[in-house]
């Protein structure tokens, strides 16, 4: 009997085990660069690959010129995973251009995820396509959220597994402003001119002394106001 069980139901070897075990996830990235910041790459790949174990199969980034933000994230990643296949959409400078360009881009790759367990992970907080995440996730895919941490509220998913990532942005300096002083502009500072501490004692005493000299002293005390005067 127990040689009959064995025959049904073979062991795995250790050998058969270990390659399941060593399985990575393999993760697509939809990278919103007009919502976030490239400050936050660093964190997100060492979320993905260390604490999750994952690893970076491709990336499809969206956003305008304006700031050089695609520029700014593909430098970042690259720099992280040399070699990453990266697709870089420039988009107008309009309201959710960026949202709806990645939302195509998921719609047109949702049967190759579905096909090949490919997870994904949409790094914005905008409404719109996280919205649009919702109905991928409900169409079969495992799809995450990352965005990083911001004084500004979002609204939390309840079904969309969220990665809060730290707020490395650094806040806006003031402008430093430097005027150099040419022969036409040149800002002087002008103290008033103080008089000698004896001065205004020294006329005093010559007033007081005029008015004893030339006034008579009343029998009270003191001089008539109309010779002071």
């Amino acid at each position: 009997m127990d040689d009959i069980q064995a025959q049904d139901f073979p062991q795995s070897t250790c050998a058969e085990i270990e390659p399941m075990r060593l399985e990575r996830p393999a993760f697509a990235l939809y990278i919103d660069a007009d919502n976030q910041s490239a400050q936050s790459a660093a964190a997100l790949i060492d979320v993905l690959q260390h604490d999750v174990g994952g690893s970076i199969h491709r990336v499809t980034l969206a956003g305008n010129d304006k700031g050089n933000k695609n520029d700014s994230w593909i430098k970042a990643l690259r720099e992280l995973i040399p070699g990453l296949a990266i697709e870089n959409l420039s988009v107008p400078c309009r309201p959710n251009a960026a949202d709806i360009a990645l939302i195509l881009a998921l719609g047109k790759d949702l049967a190759e995820h579905l096909r090949t367990r490919m997870r994904v992970v949409v790094v914005s907080r905008d409404t719109l396509l996280l919205d649009a995440a919702e109905q991928v996730k409900d169409a079969g895919v495992r799809l995450y959220v990352a965005y990083a941490d911001s004084q500004i509220p979002t609204a939390r998913r309840a079904n969309l597994t969220t990665f809060l990532l730290p707020n490395l942005a650094e806040p806006p300096h003031a402008a430093e402003r430097t005027v150099e002083p040419d022969s036409e502009s040149r800002i002087h500072l002008v103290r008033p001119m103080s008089q000698p501490a004896s001065a205004v004692p020294k006329e005093v005493a010559q007033a007081i002394k005029h008015v004893r000299e030339t006034c008579a002293q009343q029998p009270g005390g003191g001089y008539s106001p109309t010779e002071v005067g």
